[in-house]
């Protein structure tokens, strides 16, 4: 088995900028119902550092309000540059993890 078709795609992957990838990801996330993806890519921005707290003992309109933040701000926060560069890796891993689902270096369906 030879692994050239997923190291062509990593490089094609690898030489996107972050604004490409997270919303290419972010794209697969939501045609795959992915909230845990979402989750994960949150917990790593600045504001949501409060939220990596247990959830469950947040009352109830405060977790509901913290969920409204994350999903307003996340593209503006994921957009800081040390943050971008943490989640690139993070973008690129699923996108190859899922790449026989979806891959975006050819026409959809191919």
């Amino acid at each position: 088995m030879t692994t050239a078709p997923t190291d062509d795609y990593r490089a094609f992957l690898e030489a996107q900028d972050v604004p490409t990838l997270r919303d290419w990801s972010l794209e697969l996330a939501r045609e795959r119902r992915d909230v845990g993806f979402v989750w994960e890519l949150a917990k790593h921005l600045p504001a949501t550092e409060d939220a990596n707290l247990d959830w469950a003992a947040w009352d109830p309109i405060d977790a509901i309000r913290e969920i409204g933040h994350l999903v307003t701000n996340f593209r503006e926060e994921a957009a800081d540059p040390e943050v971008a560069e943490l989640l690139r890796f993070r973008y690129v891993d699923y996108l190859l993890d899922h790449a026989a689902e979806r891959r975006f270096d050819r026409p959809p369906g191919t």
